[in-house]
């Protein structure tokens, strides 16, 4: 079996390279022998990650002047069969889009159009298609929902996170008899006991004896909202009080963990956790400036007490491991992984958080901690297993 896994962003992501190892380790376990090729944006990064060839996704720039070029050949590509050509896809016995974000557009979107380019040349070469556990949506731009739609009507499967991605499906004409409803992917993946991990906290130079509370945060530049500034300044606002009251009322240590490392600068959580951190002032506020192993990243989470996670994956890596934690919502996924686990009410969204708003939920969580553990103890086995169903799928068709 050749599998060929596209639309893969960076490893420097630390939840999109875990979307990516979740899928290898679910499609090992239906498929021992299978042969797996994975195209990246970012090949020179992730080379070493995921145990895999990887290779540069097409027409992918970070050049404005290519980037016109190349969405014309894309619009172009789009609407013509059988133009574009690659190996990797006619080598492909199955082609999987996989698990993440990325089929969206607040505006006339380059990157959506490279997204659909790379499902299209899939369809093109008769490969069975599947959307591998996607949030798709919001679209706001109507050429956008009209190509979103002509693609993916041809695919052969589509596996959505939340039931809000299957509502914009229908908004944009796309057929609801191929969709099912899976979790995200990343929740079945293994992780990975660290030697680096245990000596690093046992290394902290903390002075606290309450508990060791996780925190991921995030950059956003509030896309549906028009005073951005004050909305941004109000996030961090947020946070800092909210770590300084967890230090004052409960004595706890915070380590603040970047999550995304890049591959750019507004998505390098690291810039945002050292502002963070001079605002706080603490020294019970740790700043981790790691760059940890998916497998050890979750590993790491499963030592917190408690976690507060803008950063979606953060959360999906600590809930698996039964972690009580309040989720920041920035985009709907967060929502509906939230719902899905019956934790709606630790949900608190970036656009409307305060910070007496954002401590009301971290005391809730706390308050709840052992009811919110039993929980998870009894759902998060049933979600793992739910998530290896697009796998599972896959098997069936050969």
């Amino acid at each position: 079996m050749n599998i060929l896994i596209i639309n893969a962003h960076s490893s420097k992501n630390k939840g999109d390279a875990g979307i990516v190892l979740s899928m290898i380790d679910s499609l090992k376990k239906e498929f021992p022998d299978c042969k797996i090729k994975i195209k990246s944006r970012f090949p020179e990064l992730d080379a070493n990650i995921y145990g895999e060839e990887v290779l540069k996704t097409s027409f992918y720039t970070k050049k404005s002047f290519y980037k016109i070029l190349y969405t014309l050949k894309l619009l172009f590509y789009l609407n013509i069969k059988n133009y574009h050509r690659d190996n990797d896809y006619k080598w492909a016995d199955v082609v999987l889009s996989c698990g993440g974000g990325y089929l969206l557009c607040h505006r006339f979107s380059y990157a959506l159009l490279q997204h659909l380019f790379q499902i299209k040349l899939a369809i093109d070469y008769n490969k069975p298609v599947i959307i591998y556990a996607q949030s798709i949506g919001p679209f706001y731009n109507n050429l956008m929902q009209k190509l979103t739609k002509k693609v993916l009507n041809k695919v052969t499967k589509i596996f959505v996170r939340e039931d809000i991605s299957l509502k914009w499906l229908e908004k944009i004409g796309v057929s609801n008899k191929s969709v099912a409803i899976v979790p995200d992917s990343a929740f079945s993946m293994d992780m990975k006991k660290s030697d680096f991990v245990d000596n690093t906290l046992a290394n902290l130079n903390v002075k606290s004896i309450g508990p060791l509370i996780g925190v991921t945060v995030r950059d956003w530049d509030f896309p549906e909202v028009t005073n951005k500034k004050e909305h941004r300044k109000n996030y961090i606002c947020s946070i800092v009080e909210t770590i300084k009251y967890l230090e004052e009322q409960y004595n706890a240590s915070i380590l603040l963990i970047p999550q995304v490392l890049g591959p750019n600068s507004f998505n390098d959580d690291r810039i945002i956790s050292n502002e963070i951190k001079m605002l706080c002032g603490s020294k019970n506020l740790i700043l981790l400036d790691y760059d940890f192993h998916p497998r050890e990243i979750k590993y790491l989470y499963s030592k917190m007490d408690l976690f507060i996670g803008t950063r979606m994956h953060s959360n999906i890596f600590s809930l698996s491991n039964k972690i009580p934690t309040v989720a920041i919502n920035y985009e709907h996924k967060t929502k509906g992984i939230m719902k899905m686990l019956e934790l709606y009410e630790y949900v608190i969204d970036i656009n409307e958080i305060t910070p007496d708003s954002l401590i009301e939920k971290v005391d809730l969580c706390i308050k709840n901690k052992t009811s919110i553990i039993n929980k998870l103890n009894l759902i998060i086995p049933k979600i793992i297993i739910k998530a290896q169903e697009p796998s599972k799928y896959i098997n069936n068709l050969y």
